[in-house]
């Protein structure tokens, strides 16, 4: 009976290890693995406002659908402008920003927010006025 028992005993062990993995209730490298296996719950968007005016117009950047507490790194058109940290729900809310520095006259400037830890990327557009 002994040696009957001790052959069962790895078989359940690997059993209940199996039903762990399987169910997601065991995640290797604990917490900071749960933090880089999140989901954002929409798809990453970002947005500005005000969406035009001229170049040194005050704009603020919002942008949601980035995973939760990792910086989003805003470019204005490749140029890097600013980052932000986002929350628990993947969302961050921008501070006043002048929008300033090189680009056209007049015309479309591309906006892209990309997560730093997820790699996932928003783009938006500023239309230049005079």
């Amino acid at each position: 009976m002994q040696g009957r028992m001790s052959r069962l005993l790895p078989f359940s062990l690997l059993l209940a290890l199996a039903l762990l993995l399987l169910s997601g209730s065991f995640v290797p490298g604990g917490a900071a693995a749960e933090q880089r296996a999140a989901k954002p719950a929409t798809a990453p968007a970002i947005q500005i406002t005000p969406n035009s005016g001229p170049y040194g117009t005050e704009t603020v950047v919002t942008g949601q659908g980035f995973a939760p507490h990792e910086q989003v790194a805003i470019y204005k058109a490749t140029r890097p402008f600013f980052a932000y940290l986002t929350d628990s729900s993947g969302a961050f809310v921008g501070t006043p920003h002048p929008l300033i520095g090189p680009g056209p006259a007049n015309g479309i400037i591309t906006i892209t927010g990309t997560g730093r830890t997820s790699g996932l990327k928003a783009t938006t557009t500023f239309t230049v006025t005079h």
